[in-house]
């Protein structure tokens, strides 16, 4: 019951849900911020978009706060005050006098959203990869129960299918049951589903800026790569940008060393070009 409980779109959208966040979690590496843990600013700025760095009333630490803009300025985006919260505390603060914030993009949109999204694809492609596979053990089709019996000696045989066990349909109720859609193995292939799925995890990668395999295809040239470089960085140029802005803004106000940069697994030099993509152009 448990693993087929587990292996639910529900179920499988939690964990992609989990997982992805996980993954951009890790995409930058902030130093020098003292008791202020990386992990707190990184959560805030995927969740809500920015985040707020100052200190509690009774407090000389710096602390990363939840919070939002409020207030009227010339410009319908930009708010002079913003209000913080934290479990133990919420107050208000004058952005650039009492608090700095640090903003995830420069629309300072969360990510949460793109997350969601491809969990969202993942979990149905996770859930139609399974049953197809599930399904290509019996092709007989789908069984139409015709009373409780019936329904309850089928769903006994399915559960052993399900687990790769050897099963029959042992209740002499089940006697006379129809089955619709026979041969169900023709409609989906599974070698495709999973091509599916993992092309949607290296488009995930590529919305964050994170290069995933390379996929050599004859007619590749150096442009085409260079091209693809170029959007990659693009898509975590901005992030990064806007970290770097915030941690000056928090240095500025309260004196302190921060800084942040790319994590290392992430690098996008010459060097990291895959190799063998260059052909002449006499020969495409």
């Amino acid at each position: 019951k448990l693993m087929r409980e587990r292996c639910t779109y529900n179920a499988f959208f939690e964990y992609l849900r989990d997982n992805l966040f996980e993954r951009i979690m890790r995409l930058f590496i902030w130093e020098n911020t003292g008791p202020v843990k990386p992990k707190e600013i990184e959560q805030r700025l995927h969740l809500q978009g920015h985040c707020g760095i100052s200190k509690l009333p009774d407090d000389s630490e710096l602390t990363a706060f939840f919070g939002n803009f409020y207030g009227v300025s010339k410009y319908m985006d930009e708010r002079p005050y913003y209000n913080v919260r934290c479990p133990i505390y919420a107050g208000q603060r004058t952005v650039g006098k009492t608090i700095a914030v640090i903003d995830n993009n420069a629309l300072r949109n969360p990510t949460i959203e793109l997350v969601h999204h491809y969990a969202a694809l993942l979990g149905h492609t996770e859930v139609t990869y399974i049953d197809t596979m599930v399904n290509a053990r019996d092709s007989g089709g789908i069984p139409v129960a015709n009373n409780e019996k019936q329904k309850q000696s089928i769903i006994d045989y399915q559960g052993k299918i399900f687990n790769g066990q050897y099963g029959v349909v042992a209740d002499m109720g089940a006697l006379g049951v129809n089955y619709a859609g026979t041969d169900r193995r023709t409609n989906q292939n599974i070698l495709d589903i999973w091509a599916v799925r993992n092309k949607i995890i290296k488009d995930f990668y590529g919305d964050i800026g994170v290069r995933a395999s390379f996929d050599k295809r004859s007619n590749s040239v150096e442009a085409e790569v260079i091209a693809d470089t170029s959007m990659l960085l693009l898509n975590v140029s901005d992030m990064l940008n806007s970290r770097q802005k915030g941690a000056e803004a928090v240095n500025k106000l309260y004196g302190t060393n921060w800084t942040v940069r790319l994590s290392d697994e992430i690098q996008y030099n010459e060097e990291n070009k895959p190799e063998g993509v260059t052909e002449d152009v006499e020969n495409r």
